[in-house]
């Protein structure tokens, strides 16, 4: 098969789907930015909305690459991965060793590790990550894929590793696969501290609020070794070690970077920048010791502009959130 066919295809598929108000049909839409109404949805509209459900910047240049040809093998292996059908994975990959290596036509070029981590591909292969995740992503590994292979998702580069995809993916945690999945990886070979040995994977993780995926890669060796990772996981004795007892910071002085190439955390704003994201990971015995040193409870954190109340807000830790509040007034 083509791409030009499969994409047409798509679009077939996608305005009957819509037609019959099929949920799939919404969520492939606002993910390609629009969220038309009605009861028909127009030619042009599914086609710019698969085209950049597949990568492509617009229906043309998606055009561009029509005549790109498609492994059906390879297709047939990324939707067992996503339905959780270990054995049909398995029968492929032992019929076409080669698959585990090879790499989708889309311009993302995500290689099948890739696709586990249910993150940045196409909706309909991201809606949920099966039980048997953790099986099939051992599989993958035993029958040879790379663990630290970097595809172009979000540009590429290392924070598109499948660890890096992995801890920041909801469909993982939301299926309760995602620490078991982080486990497996670093069992299988997978950088712990990312590519660049910058911290990037527990950045990842802590800076999006996935604690249970945090929590494992400290388990399998990544370094907490500065005050916002030892407050984000937790560790109250680690964090109580960076004050003296005039409550001001006395070690871990210099300013952090998330990752080697992420946004600089100035020094000046450790205290608050600690205090965010154990705001945002439900560590209270970190967050009332933080608040004890007085911290500047407007500031936010370069990423998502969130104070330490909105962290905890947004991840749903109520009680911290009006703790910090009342610690406002």
């Amino acid at each position: 098969m083509t791409v030009g066919e499969v994409l047409d295809r798509k679009v077939e598929l996608l305005r009957a789907a819509y037609r019959a108000a099929q949920p799939l049909a919404a969520d492939l839409l606002r993910g390609a930015g629009g969220d038309p109404v009605g009861a028909e949805l127009s030619l042009e509209t599914a086609r710019l909305a698969i085209a950049r459900d597949h990568g492509y910047a617009s229906w043309q240049a998606a055009r561009e690459h029509a005549a790109d040809v498609i492994d059906t093998r390879f297709e047939a292996a990324a939707d067992a991965i996503h339905a959780g059908e270990l054995t049909t994975l398995a029968g492929l990959l032992d019929k076409h060793p080669s698959l585990v290596s090879m790499r989708s036509p889309f311009p993302h070029h995500a290689a099948l590790l890739h696709y586990v981590a249910a993150n940045g591909i196409e909706v309909d292969r991201q809606q949920q990550s099966p039980p048997d995740a953790p099986a099939i992503m051992r599989l993958l590994l035993e029958r040879g894929a790379a663990p630290d292979a970097v595809c172009d998702l979000y540009g590429g580069g290392p924070g598109a590793t499948t660890l890096c995809l992995l801890v920041s993916s909801l469909f993982p945690a939301a299926a309760g696969v995602q620490a078991a999945l982080v486990e497996e990886l670093c069992r299988g070979g997978a950088a712990v501290d990312g590519l660049e040995n910058d911290g990037l994977p527990l950045w990842t993780a802590i800076t999006f609020g996935y604690t249970e995926a945090a929590e494992a890669l400290v388990r399998c060796g990544a370094r907490a070794d500065n005050l916002v990772f030892h407050a984000a996981v937790g560790n109250l004795a680690a964090v109580r070690g960076y004050f003296g007892s005039d409550g001001a910071l006395t070690q871990g002085l210099g300013s952090l970077r998330i990752g080697a190439s992420g946004p600089e955390l100035p020094a000046a704003h450790l205290l608050e920048y600690a205090l965010i994201w154990a705001a945002a990971h439900d560590r209270r015995a970190v967050v009332e010791f933080l608040l004890g040193r007085q911290p500047d409870l407007s500031v936010t954190e370069p990423l998502f502009g969130a104070t330490a109340r909105g962290a905890a807000s947004y991840h749903g830790n109520t009680e911290l959130a009006a703790l910090i509040e009342a610690h406002a007034a």
